[in-house]
């Protein structure tokens, strides 16, 4: 990454994490480069002029912790290692995170060639014998999802006590000053 870019990346950082940085604090007592080693023979082009080059095996590795970790999906973890600052500095400010397609391929290939036992076995030997433990965490959107309220009225019954499915499944909300009348997730 350009060092302006990466300067101003770093000092962010700095400012909003603050020592807040569970992500930071694993890095510490990680080896990341035993990976490498492991990772290294699934790439069939290892030449110059053998197509395009490979991705960092560390980044692959640390992203595929982070998908792990915090329970994303490919086009998710694409969106969330572009965008949240902590997860940036997690992978090291990479020029560009690969899209979810190279993440994908890369871990079809080591499922492939048994690779993904030896990274995630090796992963959980360094964080015993750190006597570590990891917490998985989610990244989600919070959002309504409404549904028109017809007939229903916030002093109707709710519930088993409702003559309308409608009234059944749903439940109001109160979001600041509004109500909304919002579908159960049961």
């Amino acid at each position: 990454m350009d060092s302006f870019d990466s300067y101003l990346l770093r000092k962010i950082y700095t400012k909003i994490t603050k020592n807040h940085d569970k992500l930071a604090e694993i890095e510490k007592h990680i080896d990341w480069e035993v990976f490498t080693p492991i990772i290294q023979p699934i790439y069939k082009n290892q030449g110059p002029s053998e197509g395009r080059p490979n991705m960092d095996p560390v980044l692959m590795v640390k992203l595929l912790v982070l998908q792990a970790w915090y329970g994303l999906s490919d086009p998710e973890l694409e969106c969330q290692a572009s965008i949240r600052i902590d997860f940036m500095h997690f992978i090291g400010y990479p020029e560009k995170a690969p899209d979810y397609s190279t993440v994908w391929r890369f871990r079809e290939r080591l499922a492939e060639t048994g690779k993904d036992q030896e990274v995630w076995a090796e992963l959980q030997r360094q964080i015993d014998e750190k006597e570590l433990s990891v917490r998985k965490g989610v990244v989600q959107d919070a959002s309504f999802i409404t549904s028109g309220p017809g007939h229903a009225r916030a002093d109707k019954p709710r519930g088993t006590a409702a003559k309308t499915r409608r009234s059944r499944d749903g439940a109001w909300v109160k979001k600041a000053a509004n109500l909304f009348l919002g579908t159960s997730s049961t």
